[in-house]
């Protein structure tokens, strides 16, 4: 699954339900892959100050593990404009304790 630029339109709440939601729908062996967009609110925008380490906890409350964890500069070189790109997994199942 991909979102690119759309997480951090989503407010805490709408986070935490799309987080589970997405963990719901990953196949086992898939991957969720987004990317954040870090900086100044455009006018007229509906947007919100996420980060990475924010969006990797929540990832793991529902079983997701961070596969990659990237940082760019922004490609329409807005200096003030910045983005993380994560990648997420399903973590295996356990039983007591060990891993399959």
């Amino acid at each position: 699954m991909l979102l690119s630029a759309v997480w951090m339109h989503l407010d805490e709440p709408e986070r935490i339900d799309a987080m589970r939601r997405l963990a719901e729908l990953v196949a086992p062996g898939g991957h969720v892959a987004l990317s954040l967009r870090h900086g100044p609110v455009p006018t007229g925008r509906r947007m919100f100050a996420v980060s990475a380490a924010e969006t990797v906890a929540l990832a793991e409350r529902f079983g997701l593990s961070a596969v990659h964890r990237g940082r760019r500069s922004d490609c329409l070189t807005r200096e003030d404009v910045s983005w993380s790109t994560l990648v997420f997994r399903p973590e295996p199942p356990t039983i007591a304790g060990v891993s399959r």
